[in-house]
Order: structure tokens, then C-alpha cells, then sequence
């Protein structure tokens, strides 16, 4: 800002040419200001003075309106904290099957979605819940090759299991012996989480891996059937400390001690527990064959 002061009382005509210079040179640097003012930037800073710095600095900031067009203002985005991001993954961990390898002898899969209940629904599984496409004996076939038994396996099971069945597998699958994170452990591991998408059902599974034989001790705790170790372990440690009601119970198989029958050791099963026995031809058929 520039102030000039001029008097209006001109003694001689000098002054009076010096005062006509002075207003020339006054307007012709206002002109310059308002045209160019970063390049006069340097001319017009020591023309300030305490009045012009106190009515500039009392003087609010404008925003930059022009470049608000062109700035996006976003928040920072929230990030989940330690604690609800293990919530999630216990959550989803304890809805996974969890296998177990016990006393070198048994596989165990063991689905948290399972209840306890004093009605348990038991079965074999090989030729019983599933067979093989191929004509193979299970214990040679490869994972891929097994399906259903029939087309009543999967509707009866999802049946039990809304009677408030437990559903429990009880299986002896001595090709694993004591392998228990071998090539056919892994094969009874895949048929069996594949099993459960089939089914639409959760379940336990209990699989005795060994056998006793020439004088060699190789299941001490009689998992193997007909011994009825695997019931005992299931209702010890995996029912939720409900006793089951056995005149409820059932094991069905295909082992039955029949001229055709490779052995009797699902029928022995049942005997040994002390619960109903049924064939796979008599329970995987029309109607509710556990209610007759």
C-alpha cells in the first residue's frame, strides 16, 4: 500500500511539476502492482508498513476454493482390531472337522457340529454307507472312487440326524496299520470329509487302524471290532459326558456272520455294546426302518 500526500497550496512552478511526477510515478507503479504482482513482489514488501502488516494479519485466510475441485478428502479406513480378527478365525476353526491320531491305533474325525445325545446312530463303512464304483475292495481303491451304497443313504441319515440321532462311524480300516499320517490314512481322511459334504450331516468317525495277531499286542485298547473299544473311548471323551441310552442305540453293517459275509465283526460290535443291529439291506430302503 502506498500513501502520497499531496499539497494543495504550489508556491513555484517546480513544485509544481515535482508533484505532477510524483502522482505520474504513483499511478504508473499501481498499474505494474496490479498486472504483475509476484514479479513486484520484492518492490512492494519494504513499502509496508505497521498498519498494513496489522490489517493483513488480522485479516482471515482465504481458502483455496479453485484447487477444492481437484481434492478428494477421504478418511483413513478402519482396520479390523487383533481381537474381533481372532474371534473370526476361532469361529471358523471350530466348525472344521479336527483329526486325531490316538494311541498309534485309531484315527479319529471329529466334527464340532456334533451334539451330544443319549441316541446314537452307528455305522460301518465300507459296503455299508459307501462301496466302491470300480468292483474294488476298499482297502486297495483310491479316494475318488467311492459313492453311496444307494440312493436312500443320504436321505436316511439326514432323517436320523433331525430324529435327534448323534451320527457316529465306527470303521476298521487295517490297511493304515500303524501309518497314521500315511498314503492310506490320507485316502480314509479325504473319503470321509468328501462323505460329510455328501451327506449334508456332521459326524464322528472312529477308525481302528490295528490288529492283534501272532501273540503281538498291536491294539491294546480292543479298538478293532468286534471289541467294543471305539463305543467306549466315543462315550468316555466324545459325547459331552451324556451317557447313552442304548435301548435307543444302533450299529448298522454288513459284517453279520452270513455265508456271504467276509466276517461277523459288525454283528459282534453291536452284541458287545449292547445295542440293536441292522443290515445296510435293512435300513437303506424305503420308510424308517429305525422306528419299526
Amino acid at each position: 500500500m502506498c500513501l502520497c500526500v499531496f499539497n494543495n497550496s504550489i508556491s513555484s512552478p517546480f513544485a509544481f511539476r515535482r508533484a505532477s511526477r510524483a502522482r505520474r510515478a504513483s499511478t504508473d507503479f499501481t498499474r505494474v502492482i496490479l498486472q504483475r504482482p509476484r514479479a513486484c513482489a520484492r518492490v512492494t514488501r519494504p513499502l509496508t508498513t505497521p498498519i498494513t502488516r496489522a490489517i493483513a494479519s488480522r485479516a482471515p485466510a482465504r481458502p483455496h476454493r479453485a484447487m477444492d475441485a481437484f481434492i478428494v478428502r477421504t478418511s483413513a479406513p478402519k482396520r479390523p482390531s487383533a481381537t474381533s480378527t481372532g474371534d473370526e478365525n476361532a469361529k471358523r476353526a471350530t466348525t472344521r472337522p479336527v483329526w486325531r491320531a490316538v494311541d498309534g491305533s485309531l484315527l479319529i474325525h471329529d466334527d464340532p457340529r456334533v451334539e451330544p445325545s443319549v441316541k446314537i446312530a452307528a455305522f460301518d463303512l465300507d459296503e455299508t454307507l459307501q462301496r466302491t464304483k470300480s468292483g474294488a475292495k476298499a482297502y486297495m481303491a483310491r479316494a475318488d472312487d467311492f459313492t453311496a451304497l444307494n440312493e436312500h443313504v443320504r436321505r436316511v441319515v439326514r432323517a436320523l440326524r433331525e430324529d435327534g440321532y448323534k451320527i457316529c462311524i465306527f470303521s476298521n480300516q487295517g490297511s493304515v496299520k500303524g501309518a497314521l499320517e500315511g498314503a492310506r490314512a490320507t485316502t480314509v481322511r479325504i473319503r470321509l470329509e468328501r462323505l460329510t459334504e455328501e451327506l449334508g450331516v456332521p459326524f464322528q468317525a472312529f477308525c481302528a487302524t490295528q490288529m492283534n495277531k501272532d501273540g503281538k499286542v498291536n491294539d491294546p485298547h480292543n479298538y478293532r471290532k468286534g471289541g467294543d473299544g471305539m463305543w467306549s473311548r466315543m462315550v468316555r471323551l466324545h459325547n459331552g459326558g451324556i451317557e447313552p441310552d442304548l435301548k435307543a442305540c444302533f450299529y448298522v453293517g454288513d459284517a453279520a456272520g452270513r455265508a456271504r459275509d467276509h466276517s461277523d465283526a459288525d454283528i459282534e460290535f453291536a452284541k458287545n455294546v449292547g445295542i440293536k443291529f441292522y443290515t445296510p439291506e435293512e435300513m437303506f430302503v424305503e420308510g424308517e426302518a429305525w422306528k419299526r
